[in-house]
């Protein structure tokens, strides 16, 4: 039986029974930056049906030749100044003193005119994120993705630096020295604490965004938060941390318990929009903007006690007070704040109305599309992964509690959990697994593009019983850290 971490993460916040007036009025403006139905292109397959619209953000560690961190603040400038077809890129500053020279504005990013592209800092200064879409299919965003990749990739050798393909720093430890300074990053180290924030500087994800239309967020929303196991289980790739194998298969995740259901599997389903708002707003509001738009720390109270005192003040001899039923702008660029800090494995996105799929390690680079196209298959094939999900468990409730349990297994031993041998009653079976995987290979199928083969490695992977992290190990155990430098480096 497989030895589980302890966690401790904090109780969910209470579910009131029904919405709220704040919720009701939040979820019909949220619900309205969604299309009532897909207006894509229309695709090959499946009596050419829309195409859903793909776009990614996908994370890199960068490290020097000795696998301590590298960094990108370096990279960005050598890009900025010698990156062929970066250099004609719009680049980002934010107002903090540069590392560099004498100058109060830090490059972050550099964004494409046609912002189909940006190439950006992460929360750690060892991590570069490369932005890709929106994209009709999956092959042009393999292409696109890696052609940015070569650019980087050229850089950073010229800088003597390399790019890995894995979910973690893997020699530099967490630590605030790692950490871009960025004031908001000090206070979430506060407000979070210091173990967990500073874990966010080491990690690197890769996270797809898929188009759906209001009447589908609910359902695959909560299918994609449902099968957090099983995407840990088969894309984790974070195993090795501060030079030594962690207690986990998938760090990026297990480091995260200590938020609670503000992070990775929510603590229940939800039916509609109303109900998702009404979660969301019962989480700790940890800071809203001033009237000079800068963080004011509040965390003393949910969002929902925060709007409704300061709906309560409005009126006489403060600002006017808006219609019934209609949030005023003050109160939705709140609670936009507020969403955008609810790290769930899914959570739909008002911005881009997408549901953002956020479970998956930066994948082996040869196997780079490995995780979007699990994603884009789950939404395409929601439908019938929900039937084989209740075929199995019977109920919904069922089904949540069992994938529930599953979490610290995958997290902590990959999918090596779920060899029926473990003796783990948690445990899942690999032929469940495969059921789930061969729904969403019909649903790209579907598509009518062939994009398919692109789940290829992820049936390898279950058959073997062995994600990207265990391999990573048994490379680590042979050759040492110079052989694992080696296996992740991406080679455009």
């Amino acid at each position: 039986t497989h030895k589980r971490t302890a966690a401790r993460p904090p109780p969910p916040p209470p579910m009131p029974t029904t919405a709220s007036a704040l919720s009701r009025r939040v979820a019909r403006r949220f619900a309205a930056g969604f299309p009532a139905a897909l207006a894509g292109p229309k695709g090959p397959g499946n009596g050419g049906k829309e195409l859903r619209l793909v776009g990614r953000e996908a994370e890199y560690p960068v490290v020097w030749p000795d696998g301590n961190a590298a960094d990108v603040r370096l990279l960005l400038r050598h890009l900025q100044d010698n990156g062929r077809g970066l250099s004609h890129f719009d680049p980002t500053h934010e107002g903090l003193p540069s590392h560099f020279d004498g100058e109060q504005r830090q490059l972050t990013g550099l964004r494409a005119p046609d912002g189909k592209l940006e190439v950006v800092l992460e929360v750690g200064w060892g991590t570069v994120e490369v932005i890709t879409g929106p994209f009709e299919d999956l092959f042009e965003m393999k292409t696109k993705h890696e052609e940015a990749m070569g650019l980087v990739v050229d850089s950073a050798s010229r800088l003597g630096m390399k790019v890995l393909s894995c979910g973690l720093q893997p020699r530099t430890p967490p630590s605030l020295d790692l950490m871009t300074p960025r004031p908001r990053y000090l206070t979430m180290r506060e407000i979070l604490g210091h173990d967990i924030w500073e874990a966010w500087c080491v990690t690197a994800s890769d996270q797809i965004h898929v188009d759906v239309c209001a009447g589908e967020i609910a359902s695959v929303n909560n299918l994609v938060n449902l099968l957090h196991a099983m995407v840990v289980a088969v894309c984790g790739n974070s195993a090795l941390m501060a030079g030594k194998r962690s207690e986990f298969m998938c760090a990026r995740q297990g480091l995260m318990r200590g938020l609670g259901t503000r992070h990775g599997m929510p603590e229940r389903p939800f039916d509609d929009i109303e109900e998702h708002i009404t979660g969301i707003n019962q989480f700790p509001l940890m800071w809203i903007r001033d009237e000079k738009q800068e963080l004011e720390i509040v965390n003393d109270r949910s969002f929902e006690e925060w709007a409704s005192a300061r709906r309560a003040s409005l009126g006489p001899g403060g600002p006017p007070a808006p219609a019934e039923g209609e949030c005023d702008e003050a109160e939705w660029d709140a609670f936009l704040l507020h969403d955008h800090y609810v790290w769930h494995s899914a959570r739909p996105r008002f911005k881009q109305g997408t549901v953002e799929c956020r479970a998956a390690c930066q994948q082996p680079w040869p196997e780079h599309m490995a995780a979007a196209a699990l994603h884009l298959g789950m939404v395409e094939a929601c439908e019938d992964v929900w039937e084989t999900v209740l075929g199995r468990f019977g109920s919904r409730g069922e089904a949540w509690a069992a994938m529930q349990s599953a979490v610290p297994l995958a997290e902590e031993h990959g999918l090596a959990a779920f060899d029926a041998s473990s003796g783990d009653a948690a445990a899942l079976e690999p032929e469940f697994l495969r059921r789930i995987l061969d729904d969403c290979r019909n649903g790209l199928e579907s598509r009518g593009l062939g994009e398919e083969v692109l789940m290829d490695p992820l049936f390898r992977r279950l058959g073997e019983l062995r994600n990207p992290a265990q391999s990573s190990v048994e490379v680590a155990e042979a050759k040492g850290l110079p052989g694992l430098l080696s296996h992740f480096e991406v080679a455009v």
